[in-house]
């Protein structure tokens, strides 16, 4: 039983993935709640383009556009995120134990980790990323921890409770974090409510927060804030950052790192 309405619609989107189509009178009774309840979390996601509001329920959204697909997202500023993800890599050490949010910036980070680490680095790496699985799997020399839920195709990422249930008890050494967003005002921002529930039980997670974010990112307000930028151990971004946030990112006691 979902302990809260961020569960709740998470596992409603669990059902509608399934089976197409949820019932507001069916949705009361599995999980216990005023159909007003369900109807709220129903509307909720409707606006948030997750799923469309019909008499008595709703229906799945065929290809939904959930924000910026993943391949959209590959095509800009290429030469950054490659420059932000050599420079994030060399951070990674010998037995470190790592956890890799989803997104472009940090497949870039994947992608640079030396050949030398992967095959005898003895590296643990934690991830719900489809993109980061494909590209880290081949490799023998690396434990692979591959977590579950519900996939969210446009996103290439496994999200919901049971993603955050994979995730509690374990321990890692850095959190290798993307985001849609970074403002003084709004800390880290995603575009998606049920990303930022598994980000957050990945930052509580790992002793080191590394946000690896170009430059277009930088006062930009995503849909819902990850993680207030005082929780952030590094930033690594381009060397096209403003100046001014970044110097009061670094009076926060922020580290940046310009690739």
């Amino acid at each position: 039983m979902p302990q809260n309405a961020d569960e709740r619609r998470a596992l409603i989107l669990e059902h509608l993935a399934r089976d197409q189509i949820v019932k507001v009178a069916e949705l009361s009774d599995r999980f216990a709640v005023s159909e007003v309840s369900i109807r709220r979390d129903l509307d909720r996601l409707d606006r948030l383009g997750l799923l469309k509001r019909v008499h008595g329920g709703a229906v799945a959204i065929p290809n939904a556009a959930l924000g910026q697909s993943h391949v959209a997202k590959m095509r800009h500023h290429v030469e950054e995120k490659e420059r932000i993800g050599r420079a994030a890599a060399q951070m990674i050490r010998y037995g470190d134990r790592l956890i890799f949010d989803s997104g472009t910036t940090v497949l870039q980070v994947a992608r640079n980790i030396s050949g030398d680490l992967l095959n005898a680095g003895n590296l643990t790496v934690i991830t719900g990323s489809l993109p980061i699985v494909q590209e880290l799997g081949p490799w023998k020399g690396l434990h692979l921890i591959v977590l579950g839920g519900i996939y969210l195709p446009d996103y290439q990422m496994i999200v919901g409770p049971q993603t955050i249930e994979n995730l509690n008890g374990l321990h890692a050494d850095k959190v290798f974090l993307g985001t849609d967003g970074l403002t003084f005002s709004h800390g880290v921002t995603t575009a998606s409510m049920l990303e930022a529930e598994v980000d957050r039980a990945m930052v509580e997670a790992a002793s080191e927060v590394i946000v690896v974010a170009d430059s277009s990112k930088i006062g930009v307000i995503g849909l819902t804030t990850i993680i207030p930028v005082v929780k952030i151990n590094k930033l690594i971004t381009d060397d096209q950052a403003p100046s001014d946030f970044i110097a009061a990112l670094q009076q926060q006691g922020v580290e940046v790192i310009l690739a």
